[in-house]
């Protein structure tokens, strides 16, 4: 007889219960009810988390253009900036693929799984900032391997710290005022301690994974979140993966599209192509939309 994996474990539960001559005790469908705890978050997130939520997919969808655009002239670039070029590639579709994870995670209700994985994204596209502006960086970043090699770059080179550092250096180099500057990074550092309170846990992240206010409630009700909840807190998860991604697009540009060699951009501007059009134009909108809702 062909047995499915769910009637494997439905008979070895039963087994067990045989063994203490017990009844067995009502189990339900955990699967089915996991599933229909996901549908319901959908149903309120996909709606409650908006304007932000669109925007963040716009940037998402944006990344996603500078990653094909890179990948198609994987073969074209030049021998001396290859790790830049690499590095970026290969952080601009990491950054699609988490971007994409934090997204299903806050729609299905899990908030600080989100939070640790926006870490890391956050991170991704610190890194490839940073990476664009330094050879040296993007070099040891793409010649880091081993287990070994890996610690020692994020050590050495990338703690968030010195990233945080060489971020507010690329601002200056920009000719950010001090003021706009000094916003930036209290902005950022605020965000990143709690992102690392969902990656390394503290009691009170813990806590609110196991209960929160319910997405949309109007008064302030804790409900139990195990098992996935939407919840008010991916309004500040989403809101913040979102600006981060404009962020990124603002930064990065000068480094990624250029308008002849000289300018040491990773891509020469071509107008005949459709991923750059749409690099081009996209940025400006995520640029006009994220503006006009940065405070909703």
């Amino acid at each position: 007889m062909s047995w499915t994996i769910y009637e494997e474990i439905e008979r070895a539960w039963n087994e067990a219960y045989v063994d203490i001559k017990r009844s067995p005790d009502e189990r339900g469908s955990f699967t089915e009810f996991i599933s229909d705890q996901e549908k319901e978050a959908r149903t309120k997130a996909i709606v409650d988390l908006q304007p932000w939520l669109a925007i963040f997919e716009l940037g998402i969808e944006w990344l996603s253009y500078v990653h094909v655009a890179l990948t198609e002239g994987l073969d074209k670039n030049s021998e001396e900036d290859r790790s830049r070029y690499l590095a970026a590639w290969a952080l601009v579709g990491a950054a699609v693929s988490f971007g994409l994870s934090i997204r299903l995670l806050c729609v299905s209700g899990f908030d600080t799984p989100a939070k640790a994985l926006l870490r890391t994204y956050t991170e991704a596209l610190l890194l490839c900032l940073a990476a664009l502006d330094d050879k040296q960086l993007a070099k040891a970043f793409k010649n880091s391997e081993t287990d070994e090699q890996v610690k020692n770059f994020w050590h050495s080179m990338a703690s968030p710290r010195k990233l945080h550092q060489r971020i507010i250096e690329m601002e200056r180099k920009l000719g950010l005022p001090a003021e706009d500057i000094e916003h930036l990074t209290q902005w950022r550092r605020e965000e990143y301690e709690i992102l690392s309170q969902s990656s390394h846990l503290s009691y009170t992240a813990a806590v609110f994974t196991c209960r929160w206010q319910p997405l949309g409630e109007g008064e302030e009700k804790w409900h139990i979140g195990v098992w996935g909840m939407a919840s008010e807190a991916s309004h500040r998860t989403i809101s913040y993966a979102g600006r981060m991604t404009w962020y990124f697009s603002r930064l990065c540009y000068v480094s990624l599209l250029g308008r002849e060699r000289s300018d040491d951009a990773l891509l020469i501007l071509d107008r005949e192509d459709e991923w750059q059009r749409k690099i081009v134009l996209g940025r400006d909108v995520l640029d006009g939309i994220a503006t006009a809702h940065w405070n909703d």
